[in-house]
């Protein structure tokens, strides 16, 4: 299914949640459970169900089988900006509470979307994750390793993303060595074959509570796509090693994992559906060395399907750079462009694909 087709099915999940006009939503729910934290933990569920209403439930079965609104409800809590107990009592074996919950509907409403998309979609990036140490409060990559792991699973599992789980994954890839980084994505990616690094970092300021922060970045271009900071809700310092320190930073992220995932899929998905929607395609860089006739190259790459537009940065004599913009994936623009020159009679040339990079150079010079 095209990009295109997938969101104009998007919008009806999009008219559905015209409900969710407002910012926030009060809802009265009452929840049970064997004790007073499970039958909150209930009572916030049934919250955030109220908000979703009866008018998207047509919506929440998608192909893989999981209900989107089971999963958002699993997660309630990060959609209750407040709550205040109703009443509370005791049962025989049991606890109740009624509470008057306010729910963040815009929030709600934007994740719905988000995973909804994210499920129905085929042919998702494929994704690079690991943990960075950027700042003197970093945590270090190597305390990191149970994080990133939740973070490659919620990507993988819930969000069905191709994950290159880069602490569980790095033994298969022994010529990388030291820590993951961009530079090292890039320059290692016809090995990796990622679309997009997911960079996991924690913060841990000494006057504050963590801070999670993922960041999405395009590996064709290192362009930025998505960037997230959480902030960690409940951690208590120790004044112990920094190993536990780290250890305790760590555990205590883990619920922000999922809420932190979703905004950075959906800004990914808000990212791809603007590049398709204003027309532009997805961009690529395309380079020709040494073509006899390289006008007539630059005139069969417009009849290839999904093609858009292009622009030549340079060219001259036997040789053209330019800008190509496709509605194709990347594997699949490099095996038309290399049809497109054999149907013009180039018989005889050496072509590599780096991401959104393409190369093509008639013969087989040395070096190329």
């Amino acid at each position: 299914m095209s990009f295109l087709k997938l969101y104009a099915k998007a919008a009806v999940i999009s008219l559905a949640l015209l409900l969710f006009a407002s910012s926030a939503f009060a809802v009265e729910a009452t929840g049970e459970g064997i004790d007073r934290q499970q039958a909150l933990n209930s009572a916030l569920r049934s919250a955030v169900e109220i908000a979703l209403g009866t008018a998207i439930a047509s919506d929440s079965i998608v192909e893989s089988g999981v209900l989107v609104r089971d999963e958002i409800a699993s997660h309630s809590k990060g959609y209750v900006t407040s709550y205040k107990v109703i009443s509370e009592s005791a049962l025989e074996g049991g606890y109740t509470i009624t509470i008057d919950a306010m729910v963040d509907s815009t929030v709600l409403g934007d994740d719905f979307n988000t995973l909804s998309i994210l499920q129905k979609m085929s042919n998702l990036p494929r994704l690079l994750i690991f943990a960075s140490e950027t700042g003197f409060s970093s945590v270090p990559p190597e305390a990191m390793k149970p994080l990133v792991h939740d973070v490659a699973q919620v990507f993988g599992e819930k969000f069905r993303f191709e994950v290159i789980d880069w602490p569980i994954a790095r033994a298969s890839y022994s010529s990388i060595e030291g820590q993951m980084n961009l530079e090292k994505a890039v320059k290692y990616n016809s090995q990796l074959k990622a679309d997009y690094v997911v960079d996991v970092e924690l913060e841990l300021p000494e006057a504050a509570n963590p801070v999670l922060h993922l960041s999405v970045v395009r590996i064709s271009d290192k362009l930025k796509v998505a960037e997230v900071r959480r902030p960690v809700e409940k951690y208590v310092r120790l004044s112990g090693k920094p190993a536990q320190r780290y250890a305790q930073a760590t555990e205590a992220a883990k619920p922000e994992v999922y809420w932190a995932a979703v905004r950075a899929a959906g800004k990914m998905v808000e990212y791809m559906e603007s590049e398709l929607d204003r027309g532009k395609g997805f961009r690529y860089e395309l380079a020709f060395t040494a073509f006899p006739e390289i006008e007539r190259v630059g005139r069969s790459l417009e009849d290839i399907p999904g093609f858009v537009r292009s622009e030549v940065k340079r060219r001259n004599g036997k040789n053209m750079e330019m800008v190509y913009w496709s509605t194709l994936r990347p594997e699949a623009l490099f095996k038309r462009v290399q049809g497109s020159l054999k149907d013009i009679g180039v018989e005889k040339f050496k072509s590599k694909m780096d991401g959104r990079s393409m190369k093509f150079r008639w013969e087989n010079p040395e070096g190329f």
